[in-house]
């Protein structure tokens, strides 16, 4: 099955879905499909927003708590920002609870391998709760982020991949999510996993909706609540 998809060059690609995904294959079709509506939409921005300040005094309470336990484990900073690719390509800052050591917090956070060791204690548990996520609601207000959208990459991740497969930009037609498809069918997916997670970040942008948005975020809290 082969899924047309614009990009923001107005350019059009189509993933086919192998059924090895690490198989799958970037190639250039003729046919244009143009994104959602709703992803660009105001409708979207106003959920965004109303739904980050109904969570956001359970997120508070969660991250003070957080904010008092922390330092007394593996001190300061508690906070640490990553720069991500968002919609058109446009740079920001992603906000986490950091969950590694202080002296791999700037390794990649998805990478195989490596020397990475989790913040002993609370690391593990920030992570699967993914509590430790909950500082990008501050991305969603701001506007550089949506609840659901495709998962942003780290800037220099982006720009190599891109080089390889140029198409692979088309995922920046919409705000990346602190959710999305990706997460919610593979909760354990990595960078390295990268085609994978485009073929539903490309679905996603041709079908969202609000009643999708919805499902991802219970799908989601699933996840989570059954540590998947």
């Amino acid at each position: 099955m082969k899924t047309p998809v614009a990009n923001p060059s107005s350019k059009v690609i189509e993933i086919d879905r192998n059924e090895k995904m690490g198989a799958t294959q970037i190639t250039p079709n003729t046919t244009p499909v143009a994104v959602s509506p709703y992803a660009l939409g105001w409708a979207k921005r106003v959920f965004d927003v109303g739904f980050s300040l109904v969570v956001l005094p359970i997120a508070l309470s969660l991250l003070l708590i957080v904010f008092i336990l922390f330092p007394f484990i593996d001190g300061f900073s508690i906070l640490f920002h990553h720069e991500r690719v968002g919609i058109s390509g446009k740079k920001f800052f992603l906000h986490k609870i950091r969950t590694y050591e202080k002296t791999k917090q700037n390794a990649a956070p998805n990478s195989i391998g490596g020397d990475l060791k989790v913040v002993p204690v609370i690391g593990n548990f920030l992570r699967l709760s993914r509590i430790d996520e909950l500082p990008q609601i501050w991305n969603i207000l701001k506007g550089d982020m949506s609840w659901v959208g495709p998962r942003p990459e780290q800037s220099q991740f982006v720009e190599q991949i891109i080089a390889e497969y140029p198409n692979y930009d088309a995922r920046h037609t919409v705000k990346p999510g602190i959710t999305g498809l990706a997460q919610i069918n593979n909760p354990n997916a990595t960078i390295e996993d990268h085609q994978e997670k485009l073929i539903f970040d490309l679905e996603y942008t041709q079908k969202a909706s609000l009643l999708l948005d919805l499902k991802i975020l219970w799908r989601s809290l699933v996840v989570v609540l059954t540590k998947k």
